[in-house]
């Protein structure tokens, strides 16, 4: 029969063409919910529709002969168990049985389907070509295989379901493709020499592959296991050693992700009801939807970490950055995107600083089901050193509802009861280490979207004699295919303005519209500190240029903190200072020598134990910067943790040096409180502060505060005077005059809470909230202070009225026409 004939002969069966048909069609219906947002309770409607059509495509079958040997039973058997897997994952849907399929897994099962309905055209491929196929055909068997296995425990389950219209005997569908894929095997594979060692070739793949896996599975699991049960620091936990010490690599994440974000085998436990595997769920403490990996769940076979899912998610925090999903969330938030981005800033040069709202639009794409489908977006502003957020907005039911602050714990409650207990509208935003702010919205409804607005005051970054002010990016729900907006207003003249490319310039207003960019910048030439004032409740702030003072520094000891980012040529130039240094190491400080350098470089990050060091007055901390580290809340248990906070009541400040590189979070915030007296540069510049014997003085008081990386101090005087400057001021101020009372001198709560509050400022104490009633607020005691700031707002010129105000501006046109017309008529 030649190739024209064979087609020929293809073409006039009509239950092929329906059967390829029908997979078309029952793919559409297992995309349907994520194409169209179908409701979860609508699931298995889809299913039973798609029965009822693979029933009656079984009938149409066996009525027409279809199921009798030979070529053309072949090739119709194919496209039936092809369709009966997919009705398989399409009830799965609504049972959630396996968690959603790895994207590779996924592709496996669709080409082993394909390459069963090719068999029935195999006398049309080249011999290469068939060899594929043989070798195919041996993966085939043991995806089916693995299924089979899987569901096994459930085999008396499905017998006695089959009662019920056949649709418990969905369970037993794997083990018909692995049979039918047998019999492939045996009937066009086994008897051929080549092809039967492509066959075993894909067998052997697989065995090979998933060998291979288990090892580095169960090697990174020793390794975890190991770091976790033996940490070589008693006073800091053993998920802080996991974060220190292992390796961070694929394996290593996926060993973590373990329950947090991949199902996992539960062969220990195995029952008949939950199989071998523990069942679908969503994290509480990650934000994704939990995953069928087929390697993991054989890897996992073999034993798992003894990590808690809770300390999983801060190890993961410390290693591969994945805070924002590793967050603690009440609600689920993985079919949130944000749609749109407004950007409006004020900035004055004169003043080193800029106040910035953006406003956020998020929607969600699952379907609009009521309250039970609600999601809480979860949002991480990323501010410049020394910034502040100080205010917030929440639209409900079309108004715009601002921010009142209270206490963090206060704010805290209130979110929890109401979106934990009551599902209504609140919205909040807290302080988090590392120049860092989270914001939290809920509810956003299926096929809805909610617009907040978070304003931020933060200083300019001097950069030599130009002032640069940077975009406030966010981490949080997909901003891929966001369209952003910005107005930058300039409320001085600014001179030599550099922008990005897509800004046009009306004035002193810059303004982009397009795709949402979290990376941009303008500066402009610095124009100098100018005359400033702003007054309130009797005292006036104003801002002066920052100039370092050098005060004596009589080094005795330099400490070491050793981690993977120094070098060891830094290292050697330091010891040429020759002045003793110490290292820890251990539970204890060592001399810093050649092999304890190398030892310790192996370490991703570095806790340097501030605490123990006696001799603070003529102790130098050598550091070098590294983004990576757990934050300072995350390690709240540890004994560590409580005598760190023990020793900001120690008087004196450490001298601390950083040869390089962004701080590390812990050491950033170490120094947001002003636990240093701080200086960076390389090992020459080091050389010349010991030569004289000097070192950058704390010139800070509770007069005066110091933004360095603005080049500017803000200052406080006991009287008023008549205010020409932003009362953006007097919140930096307090701002960082609170973060530096946090540490070493230990002021009480209450004081901090009420600097707070008189400023409207978000600190680690204090928190912006915004609940839906008065009834709301008055039953968590939360008030707003008559004498305070309240929130902060644009007040320069390229401000963009929101929508409403649009609206009202539109219906105030129309009605001053309208008594214009009906005037001229009475005349």
């Amino acid at each position: 029969m030649t190739n024209k004939q064979y087609f020929q002969m293809m073409f006039r069966n009509a239950p092929l063409w329906v059967g390829l048909i029908g997979i078309l069609v029952s793919l559409g219906f297992y995309f349907v919910p994520e194409l169209f947002h179908v409701e979860q309770t609508d699931f298995f409607g889809l299913f039973l529709t798609n029965y009822v059509f693979l029933q009656l495509y079984f009938v149409f079958l066996w009525a027409s002969g279809n199921f009798k040997r030979g070529r053309k039973g072949r090739n119709t058997f194919a496209i039936y168990t092809t369709l009966c897997l997919i009705s398989c994952f399409l009830l799965n849907k609504s049972v959630g049985i396996f968690s959603a399929s790895a994207g590779w897994w996924a592709f496996m099962l669709a080409l082993c389907c394909i390459n069963h309905i090719a068999y029935g055209f195999k006398e049309v491929f080249p011999p290469v070509v068939r060899m594929i196929m043989a070798f195919i055909l041996g993966i085939a068997s043991c995806c089916f295989l693995y299924l089979v296995f899987c569901l096994l425990p459930g085999y008396l389950f499905g017998a006695i379901g089959g009662l019920f219209f056949g649709i418990g005997l969905h369970v037993f569908i794997p083990l018909l493709c692995l049979i039918y894929n047998i019999n492939l095997a045996s009937k066009y594979v086994w008897f051929r020499k080549k092809q039967l060692y492509a066959y075993l070739g894909g067998i052997g793949f697989v065995v090979v592959v998933i060998a291979f896996y288990i090892g580095l599975w169960c090697n990174a699991v020793s390794s975890i296991n190991r770091a976790y049960l033996m940490p070589d620091n008693e006073e800091l936990p053993g998920w802080e050693n996991v974060a220190r010490k292992t390796t961070a690599n694929a394996m290593v994440e996926r060993v973590l992700k373990a329950k947090l974000v991949y199902q996992v085998s539960d062969i220990a436990d195995m029952d008949l009801i939950d199989g071998i595997f523990d069942r679908p769920r969503q994290s509480t403490f990650f934000d994704a939807r939990q995953l069928h990996d087929p390697l993991i769940m054989i890897a996992s076979m073999t034993g798992i970490s003894y990590v808690p899912e809770t300390e999983a998610a801060k190890i993961l925090s410390a290693m591969f950055d994945s805070r924002q999903e590793t967050q603690e969330r009440l609600w689920s938030g993985d079919q949130l995107s944000t749609i749109q981005v407004h950007t409006n800033a004020d900035i004055w040069p004169s003043l080193h600083m800029a106040y910035t709202e953006k406003t956020l639009n998020v929607y969600s794409d699952a379907p609009n089901a009521g309250s039970w489908n609600s999601e809480e977006a979860i949002y991480r502003f990323h501010l410049p050193e020394g910034g502040v957020v100080t205010s917030l907005s929440l639209w409900i039911n079309g108004r715009e509802e601002k921010g009142v602050l209270t206490t963090k714990e206060k704010a805290t409650e209130a979110y929890k009861t109401v979106v934990g207990r009551e599902a209504r509208d609140p919205g909040v935003v807290h302080w988090q280490e590392g120049n860092t702010v989270t914001v939290r919205v809920f509810p956003v409804s299926g096929q809805e979207s909610r617009q907040f607005k978070i304003g931020i005051t933060a200083p300019l970054l001097q950069e030599g004699t130009r002032l640069v002010y940077q975009n406030i990016w966010f981490q949080g729900p997909d901003a891929a295919n966001a369209r952003e907006d910005v107005h930058i207003n300039f409320l001085e003249n600014p001179v030599e303005v550099e922008l990005p490319g897509l800004f046009t310039r009306t004035q002193n207003t810059f303004s982009s519209v397009g795709p949402y960019d979290a990376d941009w910048q303008i500066s402009c030439l610095d124009p100098g500190v100018h005359s400033n004032l702003f007054s309130a409740n009797g005292q006036s702030y104003f801002v002066m240029p920052y100039k370092p003072e050098m005060g004596g520094a009589f080094v005795k000891t330099i400490y070491l903190d050793i981690n993977q980012s120094w070098t060891l040529a830094e290292f050697k130039a330091i010891k040429n200072l020759r002045i003793p240094m110490k290292v820890y190491a251990e539970n204890g400080w060592q001399p810093a020598t050649d092999e304890l350098f190398e030892n310790l470089q192996k370490d991703r990050y570095s806790l340097f134990p501030v605490y123990k060091v006696a001799d603070r007055e003529t102790a130098l901390v050598i550091t070098k910067g590294n983004v990576m580290s757990p934050n300072l809340d995350d390690l709240s248990e540890s004994t560590f943790y409580k005598e760190l906070q023990h020793s900001f009541g120690t008087p004196g400040k450490l001298l601390l040096f950083n040869l390089g590189g962004e701080l590390s979070p812990y050491m950033r915030t170490l120094k947001e409180y002003r636990l240093f007296r701080y200086a960076e540069g390389d090992v020459n510049e080091l050389g010349k502060f010991m030569s004289l014997k000097q070192f950058p003085a704390d010139i800070e008081n509770d007069h005066r505060v110091v933004i360095e990386p603005a080049g500017i101090t803000i200052n406080k005087e006991e009287n008023e005077g008549r205010s020409n400057a932003p009362d953006h001021l007097m919140r930096l101020f307090a701002y960082n005059h609170i973060m530096q009372k946090m540490g070493p001198q230990k002021v009480s709560d209450t004081s901090l809470i009420a600097a707070a509050k008189e400023s409207y400022i978000v600190t680690p104490v204090s928190s912006l909230i915004v609940l839906e009633t008065q009834k709301d607020y008055d039953r968590f005691n939360i008030h707003d202070d008559i004498n305070s700031l309240k929130n902060a707002a644009i007040h320069g010129k390229g401000a963009v009225p929101e929508p409403h105000v649009w609206a009202l501006i539109l219906i105030g046109l129309v009605c001053m026409l309208w008594f214009k017309k009906k005037r001229a008529a009475a005349i």
